[in-house]
């Protein structure tokens, strides 16, 4: 599906999902590159950025929601790809991005919203564009971070065996997270140089934003991964813990309940001379004999505050 949307000088074709046949129409009406049209095509493992005579191309994966696009790589997020010119700006994608349809929605209803983003040329679209990517992807990390500290909450609420299966699911979140948002470092920073090349010097100051914006995300990424860490760690010292009380009571409760399987085996021996058996009341002198000898070791294990 193809949007194309113009204001003044500047125009932005959007397409999801592209086939050869709109790629070939792009390719002569702009004059892209070959190269470029066959990466247009097919999704791309690595994010990258080339510059060429009359644009530069730029790709970037984004954290993806398999719901939503189940043909998405998760390990390496969804791809957008950019064809940055002077006066023209293409971007094509293989699953939905919320924030770009939103960005898309306004930039079509709104007059005042395109006047803001259209300005000079198309560089400053694109910048937009991936502001607003970079705004939604910390958007989702807070909501992970917002589900970390709920889980810490559950941890000390005895909880652990729970604990287990939801922290390996959201360091599973945070790694896609940073599958897909690490690459950018070098590629953001390669794009800054090009950019300023291509559009000029006064294009830095948004680049540099666009840096800091990518920072943000970065330091998110990492302070959930040691609080999820800290917090995995932590349940598990939790769960040891559990189950070694666990595991002790039933310890203690065994040597209790020793001597009367030791008594009651002694004097279940089919022998004649069997000390007490047979005289009056021997009954209840061997189960007086059980319980002094269950009463001493409880005692005892008291004692040493093992119960």
């Amino acid at each position: 599906m193809i949007t194309t949307i113009k204001h003044k000088k500047i125009t932005w074709i959007n397409i999801e999902s592209p086939s050869a046949k709109e790629v070939s129409e792009l390719t002569k009406k702009y004059d892209i590159h070959p190269l470029v049209a066959e990466e247009l095509i097919s999704p791309t493992m690595r994010p990258k950025v080339d510059v060429y005579e009359n644009n530069l191309y730029l790709i970037l994966h984004f954290p993806s929601d398999t719901s939503t696009c189940p043909s998405c790589l998760t390990s390496i997020g969804s791809e957008i790809d950019f064809v940055i010119g002077k006066d023209f700006l293409i971007t094509t994608h293989y699953c939905k991005f919320p924030a770009l349809e939103i960005f898309l929605k306004e930039t079509n209803a709104k007059k005042k919203f395109r006047e803001e983003n259209f300005k000079k040329h198309a560089g400053l679209l694109a910048f937009n564009i991936l502001k607003e990517l970079y705004n939604h992807a910390l958007g989702e990390l807070d909501q992970v971070y917002i589900k970390i500290n709920r889980a810490e909450e559950e941890i000390f609420k005895g909880k652990e065996k729970e604990m287990v299966k939801r922290l390996s699911v959201l360091k599973r979140d945070v790694l896609d997270f940073r599958r897909s948002i690490y690459p950018h470092e070098s590629i953001i920073k390669s794009f800054e140089q090009q950019g300023v090349n291509f559009f000029g010097k006064e294009f830095k100051h948004h680049l540099n934003s666009l840096a800091g914006e990518y920072t943000k995300i970065k330091n998110l990424i990492g302070n959930s991964r040691e609080t999820l860490d800290t917090l995995y760690q932590t349940n598990e010292s939790l769960l040891t813990t559990k189950t070694n009380e666990v595991m002790k009571v039933l310890t203690v409760l065994a040597f209790i309940t020793f001597p009367l399987m030791l008594l009651s085996s002694i004097f279940g021996m089919n022998t004649i001379s069997t000390p007490i058996v047979g005289i009056k009341g021997d009954f209840w002198i061997i189960m007086a004999a059980m319980i002094i000898a269950t009463s001493s070791m409880f005692l005892y294990f008291k004692k040493k505050k093992w119960l």
